[in-house]
C-alpha cells in the first residue's frame, strides 16, 4: 500500500487540480501508445509518483512541467531515452518506473531481449551502435559517479552536446522520480507484476 492515500479527482483544491488536469489531458496521456496498458487517467488519483507530487503542488508542478519537457522536448530519440530511464530504474529498483518505461521502450522499438537484460543486470546484446553506446554511458555514470573522456567523447560524437545534457537532466530527473516511488512505496496497477524483488524490511 502506497504510504500517500490517493488524492480523488474530486477533492482537488485548485493547486493538485492543475497538476492533476496536466497530467490526464496532457502529453503524456496524448502521447502514450494504447498498446503499452498504461492508463493516466484513473478515477481513483494518479498514479506513479504524481499523487505524491499534489501533496506540495508548487514543487510537484514544477517537477512534473520538467519531466514532460524531458519526455516530449528531448533531443533523444525515444528508443535512447527508454533505455536511459529503465537503467535507472533498475539502479534504484523502481517498480513503477521499470514497469511504465520497458512498455514505453517496447513501443519505441527497443527489443524484449535488451528490456529483460537490463531487468536482470546481465549484459544486453545490441544489434543498434546507438542503443548500446547510451547503455555504456548510463552504465559507467550510475556505476562510478563520472564518465571517462573515452565514453564522453563517443557519446558527444552519438549526440551532441545538446543531446548530452538532456541525457544527463533525464537521469536526474528520473532519480527524482525513483526516490518518490520508493519512498511512498507506489504500488503498480493491480493485477500487475513486479521487475524486481523487494528488499526485506528492516
Amino acid at each position: 500500500m502506497t504510504r500517500l492515500p490517493l488524492l480523488a479527482p474530486g477533492a482537488l483544491n485548485d493547486a493538485q487540480r492543475k497538476i492533476y488536469d496536466a497530467i490526464t489531458k496532457g502529453p503524456r496521456t496524448q502521447n502514450t501508445p494504447r498498446s503499452t496498458g498504461i492508463s493516466l487517467d484513473t478515477p481513483g488519483g494518479l498514479p506513479g509518483p504524481f499523487n505524491a507530487w499534489m501533496y506540495s503542488p508548487v514543487i510537484g508542478n514544477l517537477t512534473q512541467e520538467l519531466g514532460a519537457a524531458l519526455r516530449f522536448s528531448n533531443s533523444l530519440p525515444n528508443n535512447l531515452l527508454e533505455i536511459a530511464v529503465m537503467m535507472v530504474g533498475k539502479h534504484w529498483s523502481a517498480q513503477f518506473e521499470f514497469w511504465a518505461h520497458a512498455r514505453l521502450a517496447r513501443a519505441a522499438g527497443v527489443s524484449d531481449a535488451i528490456i529483460e537484460a537490463i531487468r536482470t543486470g546481465a549484459e544486453p546484446q545490441f544489434d543498434k551502435s546507438d542503443e548500446k553506446q547510451i547503455y555504456l554511458f548510463v552504465r559507467e555514470f550510475l556505476d562510478t559517479k563520472r564518465v571517462s573522456d573515452a565514453t564522453y567523447a563517443a557519446t558527444r560524437a552519438l549526440i551532441g552536446e545538446n543531446g548530452l545534457v538532456d541525457l544527463i537532466t533525464l537521469m536526474g530527473y528520473y532519480m527524482i522520480v525513483s526516490m518518490t516511488l520508493n519512498c511512498f512505496q507506489v504500488p503498480l496497477p493491480q493485477g500487475q507484476n513486479y521487475p524486481f524483488e523487494e528488499p526485506a524490511s528492516a
